[in-house]
């Protein structure tokens, strides 16, 4: 026999005509409440904040998913700043370029995303020169923000930096959604802890170009939706030249954990 649900998501009143037993009735019910509690609420929304702006940052691109946020964040008129993996900047040239051309900003994020603590001065120097000259000959701007990987850097990774012109840019809110833990968790994430001025990471991409991004897709629609009906507006780190924005934030000193 097959059994409906009707449209309240519970079970016909035929079946519980054809069906005596209390116990079939009591355990039917069950799995319905039981299913409707497994059902995840809403993220709440975060406190009203008139006036108040966050801004957004992807890293770890360009990837096949950055052409679907650059169109959620046209649509929605929100600017964001992308901080790309040289590598994959030259494997997706043209989506790097349509950043470009949609205004958003962009720096460098090294050459293949690795921990340059760990690199003596010249491969620290080649990881960051070899990026900024792939985004300066694809879009003709050259980037003066960056941001490490990991969140990694050290006096030394600071001073070469700042000698090719780049100042460092890290984040206050980091939903992990390069763990993929769903998206709403990814949502609850950022709005449950941003503030005026925060800077968000989020990630359009990977180093290996290889991991999954569909859920900050879905979750970015969403983000912008609940922080501006609370009463934020977005900026961008970066303007569309590779300046600094002025009167951005420049982050905190130190990560608040691994990127």
């Amino acid at each position: 026999m097959i059994h409906k649900l009707n449209p309240a998501g519970g079970l016909s009143s035929a079946w519980f005509r054809r069906v005596r037993s209390p116990w079939l009735i009591a355990a039917a019910l069950a799995v319905v409440l039981v299913a409707a509690a497994c059902v995840p609420p809403p993220p709440p929304p975060p406190p009203p904040c008139s006036g108040c702006k966050v801004y957004l940052s992807f890293d770890d691109g360009p990837s096949l998913y950055t052409p679907q946020i650059l169109s959620e964040l046209q649509a929605e008129g929100v600017p964001a700043t992308f901080f790309v993996v040289g590598q994959n900047a030259a494997q997706h040239p043209s989506t790097l370029q349509q950043e470009h051309a949609a205004g958003e900003g962009i720096g460098d994020h090294t050459w293949d995303h690795q921990d340059l603590t760990t690199l003596p001065p010249d491969q620290v120097r080649t990881e960051l020169q070899s990026t900024s000259d792939e985004i300066a000959n694809l879009t003709g701007a050259r980037p003066t923000l960056w941001r490490p990987p990991y969140g990694a850097f050290n006096d030394q990774v600071i001073q070469i930096a700042s000698s090719l012109g780049l100042s460092m840019r890290l984040w206050d809110v980091d939903p992990s959604d390069f763990d993929l833990p769903g998206v709403d968790a990814i949502v609850s994430r950022v709005v449950n802890n941003v503030s005026n001025g925060a800077i968000v990471l989020l990630h359009d991409g990977s180093p290996g170009d290889n991991e999954d991004r569909s859920q900050t897709v879905a979750a970015v629609p969403q983000i912008i939706d609940t922080l501006r009906a609370a009463g934020y507006s977005f900026g961008s780190l970066a303007t569309v030249s590779g300046a600094a924005t002025p009167n951005a934030p420049t982050g905190p000193a130190v990560p608040i954990g691994p990127e």
